[in-house]
């Protein structure tokens, strides 16, 4: 009985370390906008998906593609996003809310809020 007790007690405190993340809610095509001040918006696309259990994607600016560099969701639905290009490194740092996210992006040149809606498929 002490050993099954035992048995029991590993695999519950264990599961946390194999359970998989859902991804589902930040799966897919999302429109985004950045409002970058007095130069106007930016608008592009962020791709993400998922690939043997790790989530990847990139991003589209004026038919340029960045690919990220580090995509992660974090509790809560918190999304973080690094991507890097010749000249610059971004982060975005988002909370999904169901089709819609807010937060910030920033890079060299500074902080900007960014906001986006999930394209349906």
């Amino acid at each position: 009985m002490k050993k099954l007790l035992i048995l029991f007690i590993a695999i519950v405190l264990s599961y946390p370390l194999f359970a998989q993340p859902d991804f589902k809610p930040v799966l897919g095509k999302w429109k985004y906008i950045v409002d970058t001040g007095g130069q106007g918006e930016m608008t592009g696309v962020f791709r993400i998906s998922e690939v043997d259990g790790k989530l990847t994607g990139d991003a589209t600016v004026e038919n340029y593609t960045i690919p990220f560099t580090k995509i992660e969701l974090k509790e809560g639905n918190k999304l973080v996003i690094e991507m890097k290009t010749e000249s610059d490194h971004y982060k975005v740092d988002v909370k999904v809310e169901g089709n819609k996210f807010t937060g910030m992006g920033s890079s060299y040149q500074g902080e900007a809020p960014i906001m986006g809606e999930k394209i349906p498929e």
